[in-house]
């Protein structure tokens, strides 16, 4: 079975405006399946005991990691219609690709909008709403945990970051980046994956100038605060720690100074592993970095239709891709990174559906990913 472990012995620091909170009595760690709802102040009583691991690493883990998550008026509609009216059914977008999302041995998406608790108010662009059954249907394909700091994050306040954790929670999908309570935003995010303790963070460069209602309620980029981050997770028990970048300039495919200079400061931190790119809503490059590490730049749009309000967009913004990282044991004892696997997506039109990505999108998607030479492998389904 899969464990979640939502706290640990060491508190952790995740803004650059809050201090460390007291380390927390091992005893009171709380352990929760990935399918059990837990709330902030579950979590802060729990009983039960630590699970910071001694294990020895002895099995590969296949993580799986998609692009964003931006669900407009238009693809609300086209849900709506889908359910024939009682409701949203995002399934016949999810179907084709729930397959590969499932057969991960952690699937993380990003959950760049708010998501509604119960479906009042529901909204896209600007400020965007979306409803409850997106994170159902997120859930049903196979979703264990989604990274949740971005640009919209704020978009509905702190009641927005409550209704979207709070949905979250219920339907058994883990989450990162943003948080309703002090208490919640000091206990670090590891995952048990098959024995494997995977840490993992996540972080947004700006907020749309809106206000974050308290300085611990959404994870903004400092790279000095990630190093930190890092490092608790690793003291904690992590094996592997992941982090989340919501950054770069939307719709370019290449990189920006600002994405290099702050990747750059963040793998000064040994205890960093993989970071994973969101935000530019096109594929941008995978890099293998010289010690062997890895930065997936920009993973495009899994589910999104943007057009709908920007009839400048060029069809980059209907391409993604899903990433498989498969990590193994080092003969030091530690976990590396095996093998980088992809799978290029497409959102069809007029359906919102996911495609496996046809030849045209392919070909795309293939120019962008390459452009740094990383050796990828296809995971494609034939």
């Amino acid at each position: 079975m899969r464990l979640l472990v939502a706290a640990t012995a060491t508190a952790i620091l995740v803004t650059a405006c809050s201090a460390v909170l007291e380390d927390e009595d091992p005893a009171t760690a709380p352990v929760t399946t990935a399918t059990t709802a837990v709330t902030p102040e579950q979590t802060s009583t729990s009983t039960a005991p630590s699970t910071a691991p001694t294990t020895e690493a002895t099995e590969s883990i296949r993580l799986l990691f998609t692009g964003d998550m931006l669900p407009s008026d238009d693809l609300q509609a086209q849900a709506g219609r889908y359910a024939g009216g009682r409701g949203f059914d995002f399934m016949p977008m999810l179907a084709e690709v729930a397959p590969i999302v499932e057969a991960a041995d952690w699937a993380i998406c990003h959950q760049e909008t708010p998501v509604s608790d119960d479906n009042v108010g529901l909204a896209g662009y600007p400020r965007f709403n979306a409803p409850r059954e997106l994170a159902e249907d997120q859930r049903a394909i196979g979703f264990d945990a989604c990274s949740t700091a971005s640009n919209h994050t704020v978009d509905l306040g702190m009641g927005g970051i409550q209704a979207t954790l709070g949905t979250l929670d219920r339907v058994g999908i883990a989450h990162t980046g943003s948080a309703r309570s002090q208490t919640e935003y000091a206990k670090p995010m590891i995952y048990g994956v098959q024995g494997v303790h995977v840490g993992h963070v996540a972080y947004t460069y700006a907020l749309n100038g809106l206000p974050s209602p308290a300085p611990w309620a959404v994870n903004l980029i400092d790279p000095p605060t990630v190093l930190a981050d890092a490092a608790r997770l690793k003291q904690a028990g992590a094996d592997i720690v992941v982090v989340s970048l919501h950054f770069g300039n939307e719709l370019d495919q290449v990189p920006s100074s600002y994405q290099g200079q702050v990747v750059d400061e963040i793998m000064q931190a040994p205890e960093v592993d993989l970071i994973v790119g969101h935000h530019a809503h096109v594929v941008q490059p995978i890099e293998r970095r010289a010690d062997g590490r890895w930065v997936i730049f920009g993973l495009g749009n899994f589910l999104a239709q943007q057009s709908v309000y920007d009839a400048d967009l060029t069809p980059t913004h209907r391409d993604g891709v899903m990433v498989e990282v498969t990590f193994g044991p080092a003969a030091d004892g530690r976990y590396a990174i095996e093998q980088v696997g992809y799978v290029p997506t497409f959102v069809d039109a007029p359906s919102d559906v996911i495609r496996i990505a046809p030849d045209f999108s392919r070909a795309r998607t293939e120019a962008a990913l390459f452009a740094r030479d990383a050796p990828l492998v296809d995971l494609t389904p034939r």
